[in-house]
């Protein structure tokens, strides 16, 4: 029974901590990728998001500097001015 108890007891010893550590550096592992994967598609929402705004912006640069726009907007003040006057 003696030696059965040793090699027991070199089981507790040596290999159950290496077979921990092991599967604790596995799992880190793990979850290092997933994060690394989880960023990278978080950059890429965050690029097409800013690329969304971009276009966006084009549109409404377009409508501003437009000459139709700009008569309008100064029709529209000649028309409130005219109307506050007449108050």
């Amino acid at each position: 029974m003696e030696g059965t108890e040793f090699v027991l007891a070199i089981l507790l010893v040596f290999v159950l901590p290496i077979v921990i550590i092991g599967i604790a550096t596995g799992h880190r592992k793990e979850m290092t990728k997933l994060k690394l994967q989880l960023g990278d598609t978080q950059a890429q929402n965050v690029v097409n998001e800013l690329e969304a705004v971009k276009s966006r912006l084009e549109v409404l640069e377009a409508i501003v500097t437009d000459k139709k726009y700009q008569l309008n907007a100064e029709l529209d003040e000649l028309k409130n001015e005219s109307i506050r006057l007449q108050q």
